[in-house]
């Protein structure tokens, strides 16, 4: 039986896309998978995939160092013969493992040139230094290991040709659990993900102090200092901020709401105007068969929007836009539900996790043979 280890160094055990979609995935399909992980839970076995923990690191300087230095022994010690890494601090880690003679997937989660000219905190002049260096570490890195793995069909296009294996496997949804629907009297804004600037929150919050009878439900991890901007909003007390839940608490969360919301500003890291398959929120929230306010992208305006009418797509900055769409859809329930009901159907017939498995099978049997 071939020996698989996925290796992060960041992202948590239960990760959606390493753990519940690409291990399961791959130990549905015969493989004897191991995950690597560095969150202070412990070693266990879950669904028959081993999960080893070398512990956290609070320091970001350690997690660079010991942390690294740890999952790679480690990853030694189990001697796999496929290799797959998600972060790109673990890169030297790929690189020796490939060294010593493993076949070596790096999953690209992110654009990540594009990634660190968005980090504003950086001078621009060293940004632009840190981004050409490790555009030539990169390149080097994708042409030695032997698969690339992305979530953005313009990362596959700036590297084209590297590597032959380079595929792109999009993040879409798991469509093999139950949707309970609840009934509520309630007008429910639902949002589950990162509570961060891109996300519009400000905007969207500013955008309720318009509304009567609404709630904004949101759901994540928060900076405190941003968080504290968003409760000097006059909207706060339309807002439910219910922290970091659990996938089970996001389930409840979105089978009781009526409007979900995914509004994120163009980015280089999104592809400006154009768009990704990367924010898989959107697909998350239709799949519940609950219409959707999101940002205006061509992408999905020629995929998901042109298949059919789920929701409705604004300017991310347009805070009338935003207050516009929730209220149309808050004072017409009926197009509402309808329009959830056809994301729902979209996303069970097209944009679910189904196809991407295929894909990712397909490319362990090429890599493992």
């Amino acid at each position: 039986m071939t020996k698989i280890c996925h290796l992060t160094s960041v992202h948590k055990r239960y990760d959606s896309r390493i753990f519940r979609k690409e291990c399961k995935s791959l130990s549905n399909a015969g493989y004897e998978v191991s995950l690597i992980v560095a969150d202070n839970e412990g070693n266990e076995e879950v669904g028959g995939i081993s999960i080893y923990d070398v512990g956290k690191e609070k320091a970001r300087i350690s997690r660079f160092v010991r942390t690294i230095k740890k999952i790679k022994k480690l990853a030694l010690e189990l001697n796999c013969d496929v290799y797959h890494f998600h972060d790109p601090e673990l890169l030297m880690v790929g690189l020796k493992l490939k060294r010593c003679g493993k076949k070596v997937i790096w999953d690209m989660h992110e654009n990540l040139p594009a990634d660190i000219m968005q980090k504003k905190y950086i001078p621009f002049f060293l940004r632009l230094l840190i981004t050409f260096i490790f555009k030539q570490f990169e390149k080097y890195t994708v042409k030695k290991v032997d698969a690339v793995i992305c979530t953005r069909d313009s990362v596959i296009e700036r590297l084209n040709g590297i590597n032959q294996n380079m595929l792109l496997i999009n993040n879409f949804p798991l469509v093999n659990y139950k949707i309970e629907k609840r009934e509520t009297s309630e007008r429910l804004i639902c949002f589950a993900g990162a509570i961060v600037p891109n996300y519009q929150h400000k905007e969207i919050i500013q955008a309720l102090e318009g509304l009567e009878n609404v709630k904004y439900l949101m759901a994540g991890p928060a900076n405190e200092k941003y968080l504290k901007e968003l409760k000097a909003l006059n909207g706060w007390n339309k807002v439910e901020y219910l922290g970091e839940i659990s996938f089970e608490e996001v389930k409840q969360m979105y089978s009781k709401s009526n409007i979900g919301v995914v509004i994120h500003k163009y980015t280089p890291n999104m592809d400006w105007e154009m768009g990704n398959f990367a924010l898989t929120k959107i697909f998350e929230v239709l799949l519940w068969g609950i219409p959707i306010v999101c940002t205006k992208y061509k992408l999905w305006e020629d995929t998901i929007f042109s298949r059919a009418d789920c929701g409705i797509r604004i300017i991310p900055t347009d805070k009338n836009a935003i207050r516009n769409a929730l209220k149309y859809l808050l004072n017409n329930p009926k197009e509402a539900i309808n329009m959830g009901k056809v994301g729902r159907d979209i996303v069970l017939n097209y944009f679910n996790w189904t196809s991407q498995e295929e894909k990712l099978i397909d490319l362990y049997k090429k890599i493992s043979s």
